[in-house]
């Protein structure tokens, strides 16, 4: 096992850890909200220090090849496009038929923007929450694999496992099916984390937006 396969180990490990372990030590004195905002720091911290080199590397090789790339800025705004529409049919038909599968984490980040400055849970949502998890649930697990076989075999454990992450009850796991999917499928095309990090940052700027304006 080299050093990259070890990192990536220890990211995933470390990320539950933290989010559940340390969080449970510090909700109690700091207040939850302000538990959760602190977690995603030391998150980010952590995350950012273990794989700089390999997000420096990324990150060139997003801005001088994908982004720049044949349709990546079409591709992505149709990718956001689709997963909103995807996401609005669900809640749609949660809020007739099955209301179970809206999510507690709303009513969550709800409080905590109540609780800690607006900008601040926002930055966490928009910026902090997209590198941590995407260094996570999809360069952490998925990487590069050199074969079909093995992509497809990891894609399905980062989807469950991001999806897993995201839920208080078992029925908001088809909530977070829609987002999960599509993240994982938009990686595995350009096998950037920076691809992934910037759709994950536009879905959940427009989920704050619909939260603050009180769309959900």
């Amino acid at each position: 096992m080299d050093t990259l396969q070890k990192k990536r180990i220890a990211v995933v490990m470390l990320f539950y850890m933290i989010n559940f372990g340390l969080w449970e030590l510090v909700a109690p004195v700091i207040t939850p909200e302000w538990a959760s905002f602190a977690v995603y720091v030391l998150l980010f911290i952590i995350v950012t220090l273990m794989f700089w080199d390999e997000m420096r590397s990324e990150w060139n090789e997003f801005k001088a090849g994908v982004f720049t790339g044949k349709g990546f800025k079409l591709s992505l705004a149709a990718t956001l496009v689709i997963e909103l529409l995807l996401s609005g049919a669900v809640i749609f038909i949660a809020s007739k038929w099955c209301p179970i599968i809206m999510p507690e984490n709303n009513e969550n980040v709800k409080s905590q923007m109540a609780a800690v400055p607006v900008f601040l849970s926002v930055f966490q949502g928009c910026v902090f929450a997209p590198v941590i998890e995407e260094m996570t649930f999809r360069y952490g697990i998925i990487n590069k694999p050199e074969s079909k076989k093995s992509l497809i075999k990891l894609a399905l454990i980062s989807i469950v496992l991001f999806d897993v992450f995201h839920i208080a009850r078992f029925p908001e796991f088809f909530y977070y099916l829609v987002p999960s999917v599509v993240l994982t499928l938009f990686y595995s095309k350009y096998r950037n984390v920076f691809a992934s990090i910037v759709l994950h940052s536009l879905i959940n700027v427009v989920g704050y937006a619909a939260l603050l304006t009180g769309i959900l």
